[in-house]
């Protein structure tokens, strides 16, 4: 069977990839506050020709790097400015990344076929890494760099030389444009405790350790040189507040004194359960984990250590907290659950994948009891409530799958809970996720403001605004956002032929009977387009802070 596992590592993870990717297609609106966002960063870089300067709502925009915006208008360039090329684009890199996890688990457990079938198939059915699959993010496309830097790593290791330095430092380069110099941080840790693992891998040449952090310092000089390419032009053309934002408030800042996203230090432990579902539910995991503990870690197990827990700590150190920071270090949890169930003696017991199973069952009962409660009830029209019954029949025959296909070699049973994870994941899209989608849509209201800015009318909205219609609408003029009731009533005044966007979070109604030119439910709330003449009649309740949540960065 060693030959089959050879072949089939693969091809299934990458098959689940296109799954992921169709469905995100056909089925998820381009999704606020993020995906909008990214995309009006985009959509401005391609109006303006400025591939240097990056804007939002005709702002200097410093928060992230540009190669997903590059990437983005490279294939509107070829293509045509449209909504699937983005999510296509992630969806390669995701599955690149997977053709990489192959290469780097088979790069550390060379003689186990079985962990590097494993190791796939447990990262391209983790719940996140599925969640990101697709999505206008850049947390796939960090991944893929990042796991390219530690395959060249491990390339050193194995004796690869300056090429495979060059290449390490390519990687670093790619991924710091890609996110910030977060990217240093989930590769350099495992660079530089080597010690740690470099002699114990098959094939590692001994000693050499000058040469060796020597090589990583060349890596790191030629990826800051990469990165640098672009954000010194960048500062220089934006000036030294602009400067600061790109060199200090995006990484030092974020680390030491961000405001957003405060969380505990412990709050990725709990965490991991959910990143890893349902893996970390599956009891020979941890039976496995146990055995791996008692036993001297194999080399590979040395170094995805090395890699992952200084990286867990580091993220866990810094104030502001989000789950998909995690997203790269799937491929480290899934190469040690990998190995612990190849370790086990006697395979996978019966009850084991039960419980997977009554899990996923549990999950499906879950989806139906929230949709009756008030607050999820809103994210669904009553006409397609049905609809949530498509994901919990597919949850339940995940369930199933699991529980009659499963078998006692481990590889076995990881290929059915995999499968099942992917079914469940897909039947959420085609119901669940069809059903309340349409409260993550903002195409009515962008539509309406492209109607008014083509006739030459002003528009302004209430509160923070996170560039969530430019792209949508395809506006060619920035919005202008004012900040309070008086504000607003005195740029309503000013500009009697103008429109003004409101979120509040119950409907607004207009002392004199005047109606809003269009009215969208979003995520609870209430987007309303009012002409401004009819302004001062709407009924208090607007949402102060624009109500379109938080800056997610």
């Amino acid at each position: 069977m060693t030959g089959n596992l050879r072949r089939l590592a693969l091809p299934p993870a990458l098959l689940a990839c296109a799954l992921l990717v169709a469905a995100a297609i056909a089925l998820r609106p381009i999704t606020p506050v993020d995906e909008t966002r990214y995309l009006t960063v985009a959509w401005e870089m391609r109006l303006s020709g400025d591939w240097v300067s990056l804007t939002l709502n005709g702002a200097l925009y410093g928060h992230k790097p540009p190669l997903l915006f590059w990437l983005v208008n490279l294939g509107w360039s070829a293509f045509g400015v449209n909504e699937w090329w983005p999510r296509l684009m992630t969806g390669l890199f995701a599955a690149a990344a997977l053709a990489l996890a192959a290469s780097l688990a088979r790069a550390l457990a060379p003689q186990r076929d079985d962990v590097v079938a494993m190791t796939v198939w447990i990262t391209a059915s983790a719940l996140f890494w599925m969640g990101f699959t697709g999505a206008v993010m850049f947390d796939t496309m960090l991944a893929f760099f990042v796991l390219l830097g530690l395959r060249a790593v491990v390339w050193a290791a194995a004796g690869g030389g300056w090429r495979a330095w060059c290449l390490a430092g390519l990687a670093l380069g790619l991924g710091t444009l890609t996110k910030g110099p977060v990217a240093l941080l989930h590769v350099l840790p495992a660079a530089l405790l080597a010690p740690a693992w470099r002699d114990r891998l098959p094939g590692s040449p001994r000693g050499g350790h000058a040469a060796w952090y020597g090589g990583l310092a060349v890596a790191v000089v030629l990826g800051a040189a990469i990165a640098l390419a672009w954000a010194v032009p960048s500062a220089l053309a934006g000036g030294a507040a602009f400067g600061r934002e790109i060199f200090v408030s995006q990484s030092i800042d974020r680390i030491a004194t961000t405001t957003h996203h405060l969380r505990p230090f412990w709050w990725y432990l709990p965490m991991l359960p959910l990143l890893m579902l349902p893996w970390l539910f599956f009891p020979a995991v941890w039976r496995g984990l146990a055995a791996l503990a008692l036993g001297a870690p194999a080399p590979g197990v040395r170094f995805v250590l090395a890699w992952s827990l200084p990286v867990l700590i580091a993220f866990s150190a810094f104030r502001g907290k989000q789950v998909q920071y995690l997203l790269p270090e799937i491929l480290a949890f899934a190469f040690l659950a990998a190995s612990a169930l190849a370790s086990l003696r006697g395979g996978v017991r019966r009850w084991e994948a039960w419980t997977v199973a009554l899990l996923l069952a549990a999950m499906a009962t879950l989806l139906m009891a929230l949709t009756r409660h008030p607050r999820v009830m809103h994210l669904v029209e009553a006409g397609e409530r049905a609809t949530v019954g498509w994901s919990a029949g597919a949850l339940v025959l995940g369930a199933l799958l699991v529980a009659v296909a499963s078998r006692r070699e481990a590889w076995h049973a990881a290929a059915a809970i995999a499968a099942a994870a992917v079914l469940a994941v897909l039947g959420i899209y085609a119901g669940f996720g069809r059903a309340a989608f349409d409260n993550f849509d903002l195409h009515p209201t962008a539509q309406r403001l492209a109607l008014a800015q083509q006739a030459g009318q002003p528009v302004a909205h209430s509160g923070k605004y996170h560039g969530q219609f430019q792209f949508l609408g395809r506006l060619e003029r920035p919005l202008e956002v004012v900040n309070g009731r008086e504000p607003l009533l005195e740029w309503a005044a000013a500009h009697p032929d103008g429109w003004v966007v409101l979120t509040s979070r119950a409907a607004l109604v207009h002392a004199g009977g005047a109606h809003p030119e269009l009215v969208q439910k979003f995520r609870g709330r209430w987007i309303s387009v009012w002409r401004a003449p009819d302004l001062p009649g709407v009924s208090d309740g607007w949402y102060r802070d624009g109500g379109n949540t938080t800056d997610d960065e």
